[in-house]
């Protein structure tokens, strides 16, 4: 009986694991700060991987509808994109470039790379995916390592890692951040400055919550990350596992404060590679900004 159980118990938890992974879930987050005079609604989108939940990604537009946001900030990989020359053909981008035009006929769109389309674009094109990506990727406002002021309180910044950042790790440590990216964050950041008011509430896109950390130097109030997929699997405070193979990485998901700053790590909306989420939904993150006391 307990051979039986050992057996079948794999297959009924990936068959759950497939029905929970098309079930998409709004997750609603706060902050509030004296740094803005009013509320600001935005959406998170990340890690995609070329996903449609419904024909043509009807039922995320339908929710994303419904949430009524200002703006929508995409924190990368929406494509899937292999390593290496061999893989192009094996690249997908088609539900990916649907989404971002049906989004742009509505919202104003915000978009930092993430690994995936460091991939994509590292390789010569196939079958014109890069093409297509690329001209899906022209109704938005791509932020590489630069910023923009949303409103007179409100910036927003992106900011890129390459592709060595995002190596498997298995038990080793993530690669430093190098001088020249910590200088190209910095300019990103401080861009604006010069004509920027003291209290301004700032966001940064930054794909890898690995260096989400490095991210506290800067004057950055709130940064946005993916990347992870929740880590596979729903363990309170920590991933068994991320998409470079490292096991057991702290904070996995969620919103959390960090001195000063606020860190938020996205479970995402798609998976790659290891296709499995277990009490780890698919997730559309909706933020509300609010001035200090509202409620």
């Amino acid at each position: 009986m307990t051979f039986l159980f050992l057996l079948i118990l794999p297959i009924l938890l990936l068959i759950y694991s497939h029905w929970e992974r098309n079930q998409l879930r709004v997750e609603r987050y706060r902050i509030s700060t004296d740094k803005v005079n009013k509320a600001y609604r935005f959406l998170f989108l990340t890690d995609l991987h070329d996903k449609s939940f419904g024909k043509d990604n009807a039922l995320l537009l339908k929710k994303i509808e419904e949430l009524k946001p200002r703006w929508i900030f995409i924190g990368g990989d929406f494509p899937i994109s292999y390593s290496g020359e061999k893989t192009a053909e094996r690249d997908e981008v088609e539900n990916s470039c649907r989404l971002l035009y049906a989004l742009a006929e509505k919202y104003p769109l915000y978009y930092a790379f993430g690994n995936h389309e460091e991939k994509l674009f590292s390789k010569e094109d196939f079958q014109g995916k890069q093409q297509a990506f690329r001209k899906a990727l022209e109704k938005v406002e791509l932020l590489e390592n630069r910023s923009l002021r949303l409103e007179q309180d409100l910036e927003l910044s992106g900011l890129s890692l390459d592709l060595s950042y995002y190596r498997p790790l298995l038990w080793k440590k993530k690669k430093p951040l190098g001088e020249e990216d910590k200088k190209n964050w910095e300019k990103a950041i401080e861009a604006t400055g010069e004509n920027c008011p003291k209290n301004i509430f700032r966001i940064a896109l930054m794909h890898s919550p690995f260096y989400q950390a490095e991210m506290e130097a800067l004057p950055v109030d709130l940064v946005l990350s993916g990347h992870f997929h929740g880590g596979a699997i729903g363990f309170p405070g920590f991933a068994l596992m991320t998409p470079q193979y490292k096991f057991f990485v702290k904070n996995p998901r969620g919103l959390r404060k960090v001195g000063e700053q606020w860190h938020f790590t996205g479970r995402g909306l798609g998976t790659h590679s290891i296709n499995v989420r277990l009490a780890n939904f698919p997730e559309l993150a909706c933020f509300d900004i609010l001035p200090m006391g509202e409620a």
